[in-house]
Order: C-alpha cells, then sequence, then structure tokens
C-alpha cells in the first residue's frame, strides 16, 4: 500500500508546557488505534527547532552549519506519522483523528515510493539492524516554486551514492521524496470540534520539505557527517533534528512491535 507522511505543525513560540495530560492521553489512544489497524510504520515527535542544525552549501564548496531551524515560518514540523494506507482518503481518516489529538493544525503528503522502501522492507531493515543510537531526521528543503525537472542524472546518480552509503553503514531506516506541496491535504482543528481539510500546504512559508532520510546515529556529529553529504547530493539545503526518544518508539522497540507483523 501507498506511504503517506502525516506531521503535525506547532507555531513557531510553541510551548511545550502547555500539553496536558488528556491530550498525551488522547495521542496514546491514538497510536494504539494506529498499531491496531496495522497503519502505523513508525511515530516520532521532534526536540524543539532551538536545537536543529541547518546546513546550506557555500560557493566555495564548503556546507556552512548553523544552530536553529532552517524554515523561515510561523510554524515547524513538531512530529511525525508514517503511515500505511489504501488512498488518501484513508490517511485522512487517519489525519483527522492527528489533528483533534494533537490540537495542531497537519499536513499528510504521499510519500513518492521506490521498491527498497516499502514498509515491508522497512520493517525488516528494522528488524536486522542492530543498536546504533538516536534517531534523526535529516530533511531536505525546496522553495515554494522547486521544479522538479531541473534535477540532473547526476543529482540523482549522488543521491543513490548517498543512499548506498548509508545503507552499507546500516545508518538509513528510511529514505522518502514527497511529492509536490500542490498534492498536499491541509487539516485544521476548527472551534466546533470538526476537522478542516483543505488542498495545498499549511507552511507559510518560502520552503517546504521536498523529502527526508530517518537515520540512526550515535550523536548528532554523526548525523551531521551524514546532513553534510545530503546537502551535497541533493542540492538543496538541509535541516537535522533529533527525535524524542520514547522507549516505545526507540529504533529497538519498533522493532520489537514488528516483529509480529514484519511477515504480513
Amino acid at each position: 500500500m501507498p506511504l503517506y507522511l502525516a506531521s503535525n505543525q506547532l507555531p513557531d513560540n510553541f510551548d511545550p508546557s502547555t500539553v496536558t495530560e488528556a491530550m498525551v492521553r488522547e495521542i496514546d489512544r491514538l497510536n494504539e488505534e494506529l498499531e491496531a489497524a496495522g497503519a502505523r510504520v513508525f511515530a516520532g515527535g521532534l526536540q524543539p527547532p532551538t536545537m536543529a542544525k541547518s546546513l546550506r552549501a557555500q560557493s566555495n564548496g564548503d556546507v556552512l552549519i548553523t544552530d536553529g531551524p532552517y524554515l523561515e515560518t510561523k510554524e515547524h514540523v513538531g512530529g511525525f506519522w508514517l503511515l500505511e494506507a489504501a488512498d488518501m482518503d484513508k490517511a485522512l481518516e487517519w489525519g483527522r483523528r492527528a489533528a483533534g489529538a494533537c490540537g495542531t493544525a497537519g499536513e499528510i503528503r504521499e510519500i513518492l515510493q521506490m521498491p527498497g522502501d516499502s514498509a515491508a522492507e522497512v520493517r525488516r531493515r528494522w528488524l536486522r539492524a542492530g543498536e546504533v543510537g538516536p534517531l534523526h531526521l535529516v530533511a531536505i528543503h525546496h522553495p515554494d516554486n522547486y521544479d522538479p525537472s531541473t534535477e540532473s542524472k547526476a543529482m540523482m546518480r549522488d543521491i543513490d551514492k548517498l543512499n548506498e552509503e548509508m545503507e552499507a553503514a546500516g545508518a538509513r531506516v528510511f529514505a522518502g521524496g514527497l511529492q509536490p506541496p500542490a498534492k498536499t491535504k491541509s487539516l485544521r482543528g476548527q472551534p466546533n470540534g470538526d476537522v478542516l481539510i483543505t488542498d495545498g500546504p499549511y507552511l507559510e512559508t518560502k520552503e517546504h520539505v521536498g523529502g527526508f532520510w530517518l537515520l540512526e546515529a550515535a550523536d548528532m556529529d554523526k548525523a551531521l557527517e551524514w546532513g553534510r553529504k545530503a546537502v551535497v547530493a541533493c542540492r538543496a539545503p538541509v535541516e537535522v533534528r533529533q527525535f524524542f526518544q520514547m522507549p516505545e518508539d526507540s529504533a529497538a522497540g519498533v522493532r520489537r512491535r514488528r516483529l509480529q507483523t514484519a511477515e504480513r
């Protein structure tokens, strides 16, 4: 089945202390329902954007690394679910629940699927991989007017080589390129409890996430080594953020949960 990225968007001044116990319970219930339905491949909450590292290629060939998020926006990705769903309508059913549980706006975009990155293969890789370390999201950022036709064969070869290197190092858990933002569905909770769904991206920004890697790395320094290579290969800025590591959402925890469904 197709894979979808369902992300929740938080305002730039979001205060984690406002998260209530009731909200946490509702998110836990949603995760349990996703697990029971076999729809959830992975879920993760990201550390605050102030703890992000941004990477930008320079004209002299160097890569500049700075503290803080790259996004020039009023909000940022706070976390996401990687879902298996038969179609966008089914993904939106889960998206409605996520927007209500998280109390924030959300966005759903289909992942451009490659044979080696099917959900079943992701599970098998998790099960085979050994313990490496914390999980990091390495996200590629494209301008809002990005034209995919400008991608050269050389760029594709560089990205393929990077993926092969990550695979060989056992660092890559998943990689995905997202469909254009024009194919996005945005979800916003309404005061009456409904969820409004509209076409197009939610981000009020000059750029958007064009794709990402989910990596296991010993620490941020190791994740940044991969981030530097991603900037060069993709010819685009990159942001690296660590996940909040919870026992049930660690790489090992994901592997254990998937033991019963890996061959489904």
